[in-house]
């Protein structure tokens, strides 16, 4: 007889790939074969094959239709289709599906690290604030951290922001800043937020700020793509070197942010 207990648990997943794999790998364990599963959910064994080898996806229907022959309850359904809008699906359904994510506590506790890392990028001024903590005259207080900010924010989300920062021990009180990063889809969805509202930023710099205190270069050429690996290791070399301009300054006085861009402006297409 098949057990739940050594089932794979769904909550520890965040890839809906990975999960099935490991699922119906289980089935097979416990005697149950591909064919017999396919036939109960009333599939080929093929589409269960390239589904399980992450070939196929599967999509919100197959979840409502195989619900019930996989055991799957509510809860695990609703993890299940939030998962795949997080996988595959844009943008905006993205953010969706994770800050639904981010309510079960099965994924705060398993993901602890990325629901931090959005949290934090989610707002640049998070980012800021923290930065700003290691500056020599930092005031702890959100009228004088709106007075250094150049561009506008609430003192209410300032405060959210410092007690967020707080809770986490993400300022320079604390000692050596933590490392935060992750991996994955999450990180990728926090990068993209925090990139959209710093390039926002950088145009509203171009009016706000003098040519003498700010630089915005830019070069648009044609290459080859196959050059684009090249590209890469420049920009990332050119941002290390910039990253260390203050390894040994002790007296910061203000906050810059740097960006180096490459993205394409052109995209062949295939002839019909």
């Amino acid at each position: 007889m098949i057990t739940r207990s050594d089932k794979p648990d769904i909550f520890k997943y965040q890839d809906s790939r990975v999960y099935l794999a490991d699922l119906f790998s289980w089935y097979k364990q416990n005697k149950v074969s591909l064919r017999s599963l396919a036939k109960k959910l009333n599939v080929s064994p093929t589409l269960l094959t390239l589904i399980g080898q992450g070939k196929r996806q599967l999509t919100e229907e197959n979840i409502g239709l195989w619900a019930s022959a996989l055991g799957w309850n509510e809860q695990e359904v609703s993890w299940l289709k939030h998962l795949i809008v997080l996988e595959f699906d844009g943008p905006e359904n993205k953010k969706e599906a994770l800050e639904s994510l981010a309510k079960f506590k099965a994924f705060q506790e398993h993901s602890s690290r990325e629901v931090l890392t959005y949290k934090y990028l989610k707002k640049w001024w998070n980012v800021a604030i923290r930065e700003m903590s290691q500056l020599a005259d930092f005031q702890e207080n959100a009228e004088w951290i709106q007075e250094r900010l150049l561009f506008t924010v609430s003192l209410k989300e300032i405060r959210k922001s410092l007690e967020f920062l707080n809770k986490h021990r993400l300022l320079a009180k604390f000692g050596e800043f933590r490392l935060l990063d992750c991996k994955g889809d999450i990180y990728k969805l926090s990068l993209s937020d925090f990139h959209q509202q710093i390039l926002e930023k950088a145009v509203e710099s171009i009016y706000k700020v003098s040519s003498e205190d700010r630089h915005i270069l830019g070069h648009t050429m044609a290459m080859p793509k196959d050059k684009l690996p090249e590209l890469k290791r420049i920009l990332d070399e050119t941002l290390e070197r910039i990253a260390g301009l203050n390894s040994n300054i002790k007296n910061e006085t203000e906050i810059f942010h740097i960006s180096l861009l490459g993205f394409p402006l052109t995209e062949k297409k295939e002839k019909l």
